[in-house]
């Protein structure tokens, strides 16, 4: 497999994102080689470029004869932008980083690096920690709600069927009045009776109501009927 190194010889000046495209490897991957390429004098960066070499020794021979110029920007250019898993792996491996540490792991100047990191943070990225002069970046604690587990409900316990003499033995309407050898009812009695039974029911209800208001102005029920 190509390394960096041979990928530069070949390519003479490139980005980060170039090279990961030419050997097929992560972005993120391919900054952290030239990275460690860089520290052992390797190559460098430098013109918005890696390189073979260094910039001190690139400089060393250039000629005053001869001087090479950068390649002006165009008007309107925008420059590279920059990959957010570059910006998280950076705070995940060094912690929160100050915006000139971020600017110089992605190469890009601190000024511009600035907008990067505002609009990450819109993003839900980024965190800024403190301000001023002392302000760092790290990344987002995303906090999930705890689930609730459901509470099981206790089975009702099934009711036993009662006969049909007890029922109308606890119903004293049925029996008031009524011979003992009826043992039912007639079905027009029954229906009287739940029509008076759901009346009662409903004043029950009301008076229950009533009852609870009171309860709650139990103060103003005493002071009203001059009770202390």
């Amino acid at each position: 497999m190509e390394t960096v190194i041979q990928a530069l010889e070949k390519m003479g000046r490139a980005t980060y994102r170039e090279v990961a495209a030419r050997l097929d490897i992560d972005p993120v991957d391919a900054l952290t080689m030239l990275r460690e390429q860089r520290d052992q004098g390797l190559c460098d960066f430098g013109d918005g470029g890696w390189f073979l070499g260094t910039v001190k020794g690139q400089s060393q021979q250039s000629t005053p004869k001869a001087p090479v110029h950068p390649a002006p920007r165009l008007k309107g250019e925008e420059p590279e932008p920059v990959d957010p898993d570059v910006v998280r792996q950076q705070l995940r491996e060094q912690g929160a980083m100050t915006t000139v540490s971020l600017a110089a792991a992605v190469n890009r100047n601190a000024r511009g690096m600035v907008s990067v990191l505002r609009a990450l943070e819109r993003q839900g990225v980024v965190v800024k920690n403190g301000k001023g002069k002392g302000v760092t970046w790290s990344l987002a604690v995303v906090t999930e709600p705890l689930k609730q587990e459901p509470v099981p409900e206790a089975p009702a316990a099934p009711e036993e069927a009662k006969p049909v003499e007890q029922i109308v033995s606890e119903i004293p309407s049925f029996t008031e009045g009524c011979d003992a050898v009826e043992a039912v009812p007639a079905v027009r009695d029954i229906s009287r009776e739940i029509r008076r039974t759901r009346n009662k029911l409903e004043q029950l209800t009301k008076l229950r109501d009533a009852v609870r208001v009171i309860g709650r102005h139990r103060n103003l029920v005493q002071q009203l009927t001059g009770r202390e």
